[in-house]
């Protein structure tokens, strides 16, 4: 986990920096900046999970400094330590939702537990983040698994979603996240992926082939083909049985 301490006053950083590592030597590795655009550079390098920044440095301030860090790491957590309690950095600070603000001289203890419950936090998250990815992975198998299984039949994105106990606007929702496209799309390319597969044994008719892949009507079935392909059926199997 990385903290960047970002401050223009060189006591006030070896002051921070041994305090950082007298609690928490193990968990973080700490990077120093004198300016902002010493801290941004740092940061073009490094992701950093948690940034304790001066508000008044020269070139680059640490609002400034503070909305670069969010763009690279949306979950950065920021603590503002300054010697300014002004009003207008405060509201600032609210608006970049920084964790804390803490006035110049801090105390040990209150600087401490921020950055002990910036840890938790981030762990949490990480913990959190880990299990909607498995709980996605599950989902996109289960979906998968249904389509590949059924997709020679007349299935709509209602049949799973009921399936999965879903309601249909829940299931859109989830299945363009997981698939970056919509389930008629997504079937449609199963069903002919598979019927492209058909099409070189001659031994079945392009209806047939059509009805095997879930396509009853064989018109549209030709439809659906030349609109994904460009070309027809019956030109596919010629392109493909010379």
């Amino acid at each position: 986990m990385n903290l960047l301490i970002a401050d223009d006053e060189n006591l006030e950083l070896k002051v921070l920096e041994k305090t950082i590592k007298k609690f928490f030597l193990n968990e973080l590795e700490i990077f120093m900046a004198s300016n902002g655009k010493q801290a941004a550079q740092i940061s073009d390098e490094t992701e950093i999970n948690i940034a304790l920044l001066d508000v008044e440095m020269p070139g680059m301030n640490g609002i400034e400094l503070a909305k670069l860090l969010r763009e690279k790491n949306p979950d950065c957590i920021i603590i503002f330590i300054t010697a300014y309690d002004r009003f207008d950095y405060a509201i600032e600070a609210m608006h970049i939702k920084a964790f804390d603000y803490l006035l110049k001289p801090w105390k040990e203890e209150k600087l401490t537990g921020l950055i002990s419950e910036a840890i938790v936090n981030i762990k949490e998250s990480s913990l959190e983040n880990s299990a909607n990815e498995n709980l996605q992975e599950s989902q996109k198998s289960a979906i998968k698994k249904y389509i590949k299984e059924n997709y020679k039949r007349d299935i709509s994105a209602g049949d799973v979603a009921g399936i999965l106990g879903y309601s249909d606007v829940y299931f859109s929702k989830i299945f363009k996240q997981l698939f970056d496209d919509t389930f008629i799309n997504y079937l449609t390319k199963v069903r002919i992926d598979k019927a492209k597969v058909l099409l070189k044994d001659v031994g079945f008719n392009i209806k047939e082939v059509g009805k095997s892949v879930g396509y009853a009507d064989s018109n549209y079935f030709t439809k659906v083909f030349k609109r994904s392909i460009g070309i027809s059926p019956s030109e596919y199997r010629s392109k493909h049985n010379t």
